[in-house]
């Protein structure tokens, strides 16, 4: 009898190891911290568990007497925010403790990690920047920093332009716009200056912009232009509405992508232009920022804006550089055929298009006149021209500017002998 009992208990016992181990939640919550090293309010830590959250808690600097607990009421993911509001900056070490709901054996898991608190926003001060401008055209701001900021740039509406700064991090000078697009009443050119914790500093340039009308054109196109730049930029037959829409609409926002992924990507330097930009020989044909209506048979199929100036001369003309520069882009690029863009520093670009021959590479560095190809028809050209654009950081601005000696030297480069002075 006595045999049997003890069978019985040691089965038992057998059988309830074995559930609890079955049953038993042996898997701890997840718990993250976010990873920075700055912070200018507080901390976040993501908490989850498939089976449900219990007790979560947080203490600061080691101090456990003082923690702060929720209950997170079984919830599968909770995100706990540790209120740094009232401490005083400096460096401080954050510690989470959370447990699951586990009735029996709740599991936990804890993590800690030291930040530092910083809540005073950067000081920076408006040294100087272009007074006069128009809708269209181009400026120049310099703005010192006590303390070394990487993180400033220059806001027009949903338009940037960034900074180029000295070695110590603490000079800092941009060329920006007011991009033609950008009515008067929006135009509130700021710098926009973030450190490491997130805090902000906002500088509101007061310029002064003088307002300016641009012209409407109306362009009648042949079927007979659609199907010969159908074959050329789609390598397809058609001269129908879709046809031109898929070159003269699709392509050209693709082309326009294009061109700011470059612009972006190219490093930021120092100006390397003397004096005004060099224009090509020719007559002015179409205008900066012209609004164009494309009419076929007589009816209304598109509408877009012209974001350079074409000049035509000769055909086939030797084309020339602007101004110095190195050359960071030279291939065909739909609507604007064969294309050249050259970064002149200071987040000043230049474009030349529908080029019949590009004589330069990326890579170029170029002179200003060095020839750089020949003038053509390729992409969206109608004739033998050359397209020419300039653009601020990947603004296109007003070209005729910074052909003009006294406008860039009072308006351009005043404010970057400024930047240069103090180093």
């Amino acid at each position: 009898m006595k045999k049997i009992l003890l069978l019985i208990i040691i089965i038992a016992l057998i059988g309830g190891s074995a559930f609890l181990a079955l049953s038993r939640d042996w898997q701890a919550p997840t718990l993250n911290l976010i990873e920075v090293t700055h912070v200018n309010k507080n901390v976040i830590a993501t908490v989850s568990d498939n089976r449900g959250l219990g007790e979560i808690c947080y203490y600061l600097d080691g101090k456990v007497d003082g923690q702060t607990c929720v209950n997170a009421d079984g919830a599968a993911s909770y995100e706990l925010v540790v209120d740094l509001s009232s401490v005083d900056d400096g460096e401080h070490e954050v510690c989470v403790v959370a447990t699951d709901t586990n009735s029996y054996f709740a599991n936990s898991v804890s993590q800690c990690q030291s930040y530092l608190l910083d809540k005073v926003p950067p000081k920076a001060v408006l040294e100087s920047a272009t007074r006069y401008m128009q809708r269209g055209g181009g400026a120049a701001v310099f703005v010192s920093t006590p303390e070394r900021e990487t993180n400033i740039r220059l806001t027009v509406g949903e338009y940037q332009f960034r900074f180029i700064s000295n070695a110590e991090g603490t000079r800092h000078f941009a060329t920006f716009a007011h991009p033609h697009d950008v009515e008067m009443a929006d135009f509130k050119p700021m710098v926009v200056i973030e450190d490491l914790a997130g805090n902000t500093r906002r500088l509101l340039i007061e310029t002064v912009t003088k307002d300016r009308k641009f012209k409407n054109d109306i362009l009648n196109i042949p079927h007979s232009f659609i199907e010969r730049k159908s074959l050329e930029m789609l390598n397809k037959e058609g001269s129908d509405k879709e046809t031109f829409l898929e070159m003269n609409e699709t392509m050209r926002v693709a082309n326009r992508a294009k061109i700011k992924s470059v612009l972006d990507a190219s490093p930021s330097s120092e100006p390397l232009w003397e004096g005004a930009c060099y224009r090509n020989a020719g007559a002015p044909k179409a205008q900066y920022a012209e609004h164009r209506t494309y009419l076929l048979d007589k009816v209304e199929i598109d509408q877009q804006t012209h974001y350079g100036v074409d000049i035509a001369g000769l055909a086939k003309m030797p084309i020339r550089a602007a101004n110095n520069g190195v050359v960071i882009f030279a291939e065909y690029l739909g609507i604007y055929g064969n294309c050249v863009l050259i970064d002149h520093g200071g987040r000043v670009f230049t474009m030349y298009a529908h080029l019949s021959q590009m004589d330069v590479s990326p890579g170029t560095h170029v002179t200003k006149q060095q020839p750089i190809g020949r003038s053509g028809n390729t992409g969206m050209a109608g004739g033998d021209h050359l397209h020419y654009a300039i653009y601020l950081s990947a603004v296109p601005v007003k070209p005729s500017e910074w052909f003009d000696r006294a406008w860039l030297k009072t308006r351009i480069d005043y404010i970057y002998n400024d930047f240069k002075a103090g180093e």
